[in-house]
């Protein structure tokens, strides 16, 4: 597995440089190719490490299962996984204070300014990642502490983050218990509540946000999964990857379920409260030219981030953007399947609000909802670029079966929308127009388009010969980036045909509200 994550990382370096894409086995070799590692560093089950103040590690039985975590590493000790901490504030948001986990830094956390009445946000990376070498960290920071008054921690373990992967995903339990430890500390010297600290952990960064509050024990507030790994992660007892006992709240963005690039690097398996699959969790819009474009607008570093790993950064993009809703809310919606979705058929926040969530720093809301023995996936659609976020609607159209003679045909219903913002021009494209059925349909735009004015319909038949009349019950317009049931109703408008003698075909028909 590391070879052949490592390999794709080289070749989008040398991509991203313009030189002839070549790999050989020395350059395996040098990343750290799996085979290359000492056997004697791979543990059995039972084998253990133990360190001062954070305990032992062991390799239980839940650590192994042959076909997706067929062997482990013990941890690197902590002084060679070097975690640091750096805290932000409102007040100084450039100004970084740093404390570095050790036995003897107690007196250094009495010296940070953290303010114990405000939020502390963690924000913590994966692999082959830093806090430098991720310009998304300090992007988040800074978006969090403009638009927020909290404590802001990166967590930065690029020490212990390297190759072998395997490795890696060893150490993440250090940097998880080094959290727990800081948030202990800071409870004990500064007055932080555990309640009050929530950690947003991207890739392996999800897993370890996982064992800081396994070992907080249900006292932390949040953890966010921001696409936490699947190799060595997925289909894996609770105790090893990220769950929902592992705060009171648990939010996680699955952005590279199915990638087509590469194998994905994000997990399928739906392990929050909620689990957002935008785009159905993979292939997300944009990628396709990001990594490209990027050497020009965010240099070669970042550039081969998004040539290599763009879906699963997708995740980090969309909690940034959530910040920033100005446009839209991106709402998701709990839906069986992405097919249905598409389709329509999942719009709905109900009555109670439990069939939809905001997705991003405002998925809190759903705690009311929240079940420990179960996940509830909520999907939504994206643009392919920032802000991301789209208007989306369901379009109902309800055809009725009159008392007279009718014929059912095939053809397509085009809506022209006025808005008070902007115009709508719709083609809705059922097969089949069958009186006394209802049609749904989603749809996405990026331009607001404000209070809506006024309706026209148009339908073609797919026949050019005659006249055909449809029968109209009503169209419903029903806006979906709103998270109340009641707002999303009092905005929803339904449409009829004044004549009652049925829209003829191939005409412009202006349609009224209908009455209450």
């Amino acid at each position: 597995m590391e070879v052949v994550l490592l390999a794709w990382f080289l070749l989008a370096v040398k991509f991203a440089a313009g030189e002839e894409i070549t790999i050989s086995s020395d350059d395996l070799h040098n990343f750290g190719e799996i085979q290359k590692v000492p056997d004697f560093e791979y543990a059995p089950v039972g084998a253990k490490i133990c360190m001062k103040e954070l305990g032992c590690f062991e390799i239980t039985k839940d650590f192994y299962k042959a076909l997706v975590r067929p062997v482990n590493m013990l941890p690197q000790d902590r002084a060679t996984i070097a975690t640091k901490f750096v805290l932000f504030t409102k007040e100084h948001p450039k100004e970084n204070h740093d404390l570095m986990a050790t036995e003897d830094d107690e007196e250094e956390i009495e010296e940070w300014p953290i303010d114990p009445t405000h939020r502390t946000v963690f924000l913590v990376h994966g692999f082959f990642d830093s806090r430098l070498y991720g310009k998304w960290i300090e992007d988040l920071k800074d978006n969090i502490l403009l638009n927020s008054d909290f404590n802001v921690i990166a967590v930065d373990w690029s020490k212990g983050n390297t190759a072998p992967y395997t490795r890696a995903t060893a150490n993440t339990r250090v940097v998880g218990a080094e959290i727990a430890l800081l948030i202990q500390k800071l409870q004990k010297l500064k007055g932080v509540n555990p309640m009050d600290c929530h950690i947003i952990g991207h890739s392996l960064g999800s897993h370890i946000a996982g064992y800081a509050g396994e070992r907080l024990n249900k006292t932390l507030g949040r953890i966010t999964g921001l696409d936490p790994a699947g190799p060595y992660f997925e289909n894996m007892p609770p105790s090893v990857r990220l769950d929902t006992t592992d705060a009171d709240f648990v939010d996680v963005i699955h952005t590279d379920t199915s990638s087509s690039k590469f194998f994905p690097l994000g997990m399928a398996q739906a392990v929050g409260h909620v689990d957002f699959y935008p785009n159905n969790g993979g292939n997300q819009p944009g990628c396709t030219m990001q990594g490209f474009y990027s050497i020009f607008l965010e240099g070669l570093v970042d550039a081969t981030r998004r040539f290599v790993a763009c879906h699963h950064q997708r995740a980090v993009d969309f909690f940034t953007a959530s910040l920033n809703f100005r446009r839209a809310l991106p709402v998701g919606y709990y839906c069986s399947n992405w097919e249905d979705y598409l389709e329509g058929r999942c719009a709905e926040c109900g009555k109670d609000g439990a069939r939809c969530a905001v997705m991003g720093l405002q998925a809190e809301k759903f705690k009311a909802h929240k079940n420990d023995s179960r996940s509830v996936k909520m999907f939504l659609a994206t643009g392919s670029k920032d802000p991301f976020w789209e208007f989306a609607f369901q379009i109902q159209v309800k055809l009725i079966k009159p008392k007279i003679s009718y014929t059912d045909k095939n053809g397509k219903i085009l809506l022209d929308v006025q808005g008070s913002k902007n115009n709508y021009s719709l083609t809705l494209k059922p097969s089949n127009l069958v009186h006394g059925s209802t049609y749904t349909f989603l749809v996405l735009n990026p331009q607001q388009l404000g209070n809506i004015k006024g309706v026209k319909m148009t339908w073609n038949p797919a026949t050019i010969f005659g006249s055909h009349v449809l029968y109209l019950g009503h169209v419903k317009i029903m806006p979906m980036n709103m998270e109340s049931d009641q707002v999303q109703k009092a905005a929803t408008k339904l449409y009829c045909d004044k004549s009652g003698n049925g829209i003829k075909s191939r005409k412009a028909t202006t349609l009224v509200e209908c009455p209450n």
